[in-house]
């Protein structure tokens, strides 16, 4: 198994658990893990199964498919890249039709200057 993958799969765990303001240790409660399997998780040291990714993701409230969403085509990217996506990603999740339009051409914008 690649070690970007576990620590691209690590760091969106992480984020999306601080984003749903859960310790390791309570995220490990309701998921029957220790808190250390959680640290391992988002450290990138140790690759969840499907089971394990099914319930952090019913847990924290995330899609499934976050923790691998453009993962097949991308090269490694920075841990600091990695959360601020997953960041951006969820908070226009929740953004009204309306405004996710006006983001989207925000974002478009910014691409050109950059």
């Amino acid at each position: 198994m690649s070690e970007s993958l576990k620590q691209a799969i690590g760091t969106r765990v992480q984020a999306a658990r601080r984003r749903a303001k859960l310790s390791q240790e309570a995220l490990a409660d309701r998921i029957g893990r220790t808190p250390e399997s959680i640290s391992n998780i988002e450290r990138g040291k140790q690759m969840p199964n499907v089971e394990t990714l099914v319930e952090l993701a019913r847990v924290l409230n995330v899609p499934l498919t976050d923790f691998f969403e453009g993962l097949e085509k991308r090269r490694a990217v920075s841990r600091e890249r990695a959360e601020l996506e997953a960041e951006l990603l969820e908070t226009v999740r929740q953004l009204a039709p309306r405004l996710m339009k006006v983001a989207l051409e925000q974002v478009r914008a910014l691409r050109q200057l950059g």
